[in-house]
């Protein structure tokens, strides 16, 4: 195959998937030429979608090559919808491995684990930040409506007052969180089906007092893919919350909450919420979450402050949607800000 490069003194970043080539403005995010066809002695890289078929031929041909292999997923703040329509604002780039994946380390982990002051000439930023990411309840998606659980259509269990709960008495409202079945971040993320049940069990037993909110996946909700807690149904304990939902909106009216692997687990720690782990999502493992399972490679103390630190700035690109270039989270941010109410304003209209 015939390669080119980009330009003098560039050289090409091979994809081994048309659909990170055809992310707009890719090369901008990766600071290189992206493209489909190669010659060795032009490449500097190899690039493949996280774990899925490109991600393990990315993986190959690199080995083979002597090249770096990069692992490519979206930003943990993406776009403010999903699908072709809102291509990625954010990339993750991974040169060991990808975060979700808790088999073996990634660029996140390792840096988690180092002795590296992630906040180091930042700490302002990310305070910022995360103020940010909370009064605008921003999240990977954005389009997403508020929901306020008082508003709710059908009739659900009213929590018993204060004192009547576990840990503390406190407990009202726990949010057990359900996702797709066959996510890889599930099977990758020391999980399965039964950690599901596990983790549902738990939040009755652990909660005897409290209303349990399951929370379903949209893409289950839909029809176009499964769940693990989709047999779950409403009762006196239990409201199934099935609908599109602003993440952050529903987190911060919750005592607790219990994930598997799910990112919502870090928003929920973002939000101050105490959160049960049952699989090994990246941000377990690290002292600030209740975890029911261990990591051997994990056995440094980090704050949320910390983890926010190292996963929404040094591990993840931004794109300044306006310039067109390589951008910062606040660029990202005040997008985002800019199109939710663009679209409060044309549908007041």
């Amino acid at each position: 195959m015939v390669g080119r490069k980009g330009g003098k003194g560039e050289y090409v970043i091979l994809s081994m998937s048309t659909g990170i080539f055809r992310i707009p403005l890719v090369s901008s995010l990766l600071g290189q030429p992206v493209g489909l066809r190669y010659e060795t002695n032009q490449l500097s890289a190899v690039a493949g979608w996280g774990r899925k078929k490109s991600g393990h031929q990315a993986e190959r041909l690199a080995s083979r090559y002597g090249l770096p292999c990069w692992w490519l997923e979206d930003g943990f703040l993406r776009s403010f919808g999903t699908g072709e329509h809102f291509p990625p604002l954010s990339l993750v780039v991974d040169d060991q491995g990808i975060y979700y994946d808790s088999t073996r380390p990634s660029a996140l982990e390792t840096l988690l684990a180092s002795s590296a002051d992630v906040l180091e000439g930042i700490a302002d930023d990310v305070k910022r930040a995360k103020a940010l990411v909370l009064v605008h309840r921003l999240s990977k998606y954005n389009h997403a409506p508020l929901l306020n659980l008082e508003d709710l259509p059908h009739p659900h269990p009213n929590p018993l007052p204060k004192g009547e709960g576990t840990n503390g008495g406190d407990v009202q409202r726990v949010l057990v969180i359900d996702q797709t079945a066959g996510d890889l971040s599930v099977s990758l993320g020391a999980a399965n089906g039964e950690t599901f049940a596990a983790m549902l069990t738990a939040a009755y037993a652990e909660n005897p007092h409290a209303t349990i909110y399951v929370k379903t996946h949209p893409e289950v909700t839909s029809g176009r893919k499964g769940g693990y807690l989709t047999h779950v149904q409403d009762d006196e304990r239990t409201v199934v919350l099935r609908q599109a939902v602003n993440p952050l909106s529903l987190i911060e009216q919750m005592d607790r909450v219990y994930v598997v692997t799910s990112t919502m687990g870090f928003e929920a720690l973002l939000a101050g919420k105490p959160v049960s782990v049952f699989g090994m999502p990246w941000y377990a493992g690290w002292w600030a979450t209740d975890d029911r399972q261990v990591c051997a490679r994990r056995t440094r103390q980090r704050s949320v402050d910390e983890l926010f630190a190292a996963a929404y700035f040094h591990y993840t690109r931004y794109l300044d949607p306006v310039t067109h270039q390589r951008g910062s989270i606040f660029d990202l941010i005040e997008w985002l800000v800019r199109q939710r109410e663009m679209e409060a304003r044309f549908a007041g209209e």
